[in-house]
Order: structure tokens, then C-alpha cells, then sequence
């Protein structure tokens, strides 16, 4: 599919792991049928949020949120996408795309507050957070 090379950029600054988890989600991609109906939207919305998200979620967990979140905004992703904002600044796809990071984040906190997930050892992950202007689904109820 053509549509892969759309993310392969981002794939490739990718390291070891997270760059195999990825990998596997894209190649996932590719033979879904369900990624078929929009697939230009599909690879454009893993491009903009792969980088910020961790591999915590079974691919195939991520693959169904993805494909429901495009589902559920491919109208506003699509006038976006072929919009003068979007040509202009290609960071304007965030205004949608913040929303599925907050899901999956949402997601893989619920599964570490039930045991699902998580490491023996304690580990720490830094990111540059691109979503200033975006609710995080987490609330630190000490402030």
C-alpha cells in the first residue's frame, strides 16, 4: 500500500523497540481491510501521534481504536487535511489527533490502574508534548 510511505519518515527516527511496535502496527495496517475505506487518513493520524504514544497496548487494541477514531472523525480529519490551514501548518492536524493520544493514554492507564500492563521495574518516559493546549486524561489529585 502506498499509503505506508506516509509514515515511514516517522518510523525511521524511531529506536529499537518502539520502532518494531510501530513497524508491526503499520504492516497490520496494510492488511486490514477496515484501513482500506481511508487509508491516507489512517497513516496521516499514526504519523502524527506514534511518536508520543508508548507500545504499552496489544497492537491489535491499538489498531481498533485507530481505525474507530478515524471512523468517528474522518469528516473533520478530511476537511481539515484538504484545508489552507493544513497546508500551512501540517501541526494543525493536532487539533484532532490530540484526541485519539488522550484515548490511548486514557486506555493504557485504566489497564496500569487494573495490572494490565506495566513493567517489573520502574521506568521513565520523557516526550516533548506537542498538546499544550489539550486536556490530559490524567488528574494528579495532589494539586
Amino acid at each position: 500500500m502506498i499509503h505506508k510511505k506516509i509514515f515511514d519518515s516517522v518510523l525511521s527516527n524511531m529506536d529499537g523497540e518502539q520502532a518494531t511496535y510501530f513497524a508491526d502496527i503499520a504492516n497490520k495496517l496494510e492488511e486490514d481491510p477496515r484501513a482500506q475505506q481511508a487509508p491516507n487518513l489512517v497513516f496521516l493520524v499514526l504519523k502524527d501521534t506514534a511518536p508520543f504514544l508508548p507500545k504499552y497496548l496489544p497492537p491489535g487494541d491499538f489498531i481498533d481504536e485507530l481505525l474507530a477514531f478515524i471512523k468517528t472523525h474522518n469528516r473533520a480529519l478530511s476537511r481539515l487535511i484538504y484545508s489552507r490551514d493544513f497546508i500551512e501548518d501540517p501541526e494543525a492536524l493536532r487539533k484532532i489527533t490530540s484526541k485519539f493520544v488522550g484515548r490511548i493514554l486514557e486506555i493504557i492507564l485504566e489497564k496500569y490502574d487494573d495490572g494490565q500492563v506495566g513493567e517489573s521495574r520502574t521506568t521513565e518516559h520523557r516526550i516533548s508534548w506537542p498538546y499544550d493546549e489539550v486536556d490530559f486524561p490524567y488528574v494528579d489529585d495532589g494539586e
